[in-house]
């Protein structure tokens, strides 16, 4: 793709404009990632307060109806209201973060984009080791793709285990209460259904060798992207810089291919990869 072709979208997308200096590219990086940053963090505020705060806030509600025997009105018109309110609110402002973080998201790829354009336009064309040198420069999409799968592949096995152990603590105090309680058997029931259908799926389709296998290879491609530019590792030996690109191709490749063989081991084909 030109360097035309890929700073319309861009231009139209209100990023950057036209005739933006290569620094000023980079400036702007650094603020858009400085905003995402304090973004996510502002999420991930938001969604202690959804999820957690709320579950507090009911649970102070239902204790005012069931532990005090006569609350003043105020405090039950509270108990309703206070809720009800902090959910709506809560869920509204995760609505908004959420589409502010994939515009920011959006605007860091197009700047990250254009400043590859602006290096490729640099290398020239027709040459082998310019081709390898632009395989290098996509490579660190490739390398956040790997990384954002290998989170979201943590988040569920977080998740999963946070059940299964939740699960089994609240299963074993109902336990305990249905001796005195009957009524409370067939919640145990439940409870220990849940937990084991959840422990199944986990064992099945194993969140974190997945996330793992990910990790490693995102890190693996990116020792290679600094190394071979650096001259380091294994490319010490390399004083051709033709050489140690080739070398350098050879390892990603061979990276990748390594990678989707250890991902088919777990169940998985790999994620698909940024187009090179």
């Amino acid at each position: 793709m030109g360097s035309a072709e890929a700073s319309t979208g861009i231009i139209g997308g209100g990023v950057i404009s036209g005739e933006s200096h290569p620094d000023d590219i980079q400036l702007r990086l650094g603020e858009r990632t400085e905003q995402l940053h304090r973004a996510k963090l502002l999420q991930r505020f938001l969604l202690m307060w959804a999820f957690p705060g709320n579950v507090v806030l009911f649970a102070a509600s239902l204790g005012c109806f069931t532990v005090l025997p006569e609350p003043p009105f105020w405090l039950l018109v509270s108990a309703v209201v206070v809720p009800i309110g902090s959910v709506v609110v809560s869920a509204r402002m995760l609505y908004r973060r959420h589409f502010t973080i994939r515009a920011l998201e959006t605007q860091l790829r197009e700047l990250h984009r254009a400043h590859r354009e602006q290096l490729l336009e640099d290398l020239g064309a027709g040459d082998l080791l310019a081709a390898q040198k632009r395989y290098r420069l996509f490579l660190p999409e490739t390398v956040e793709q790997y990384r954002i799968e290998a989170r979201r592949h943590r988040r569920a096995y977080n998740a999963l285990q946070a059940v299964i152990i939740g699960g089994s603590i609240i299963a074993s105090v109902i336990v305990a209460a249905s001796v005195s309680f009957p009524n409370a058997r067939w919640p145990a029931v439940g409870m220990s259904l849940l937990v084991a259908v959840t422990a199944a799926f986990a064992g099945y389709s194993r969140y974190r060798e997945r996330g793992i296998n990910l990790q490693q290879t995102a890190d693996a491609l990116e020792r290679e992207y600094h190394s071979v530019e650096l001259r380091v590792g294994k490319y010490r030996r390399f004083e051709d810089e033709r050489a140690a690109y080739t070398e350098f191709a050879h390892e990603v490749e061979a990276l990748r291919e390594e990678h989707a063989k250890r991902q088919q081991q777990v169940g998985q084909a790999g994620v698909p990869d940024v187009v090179m």
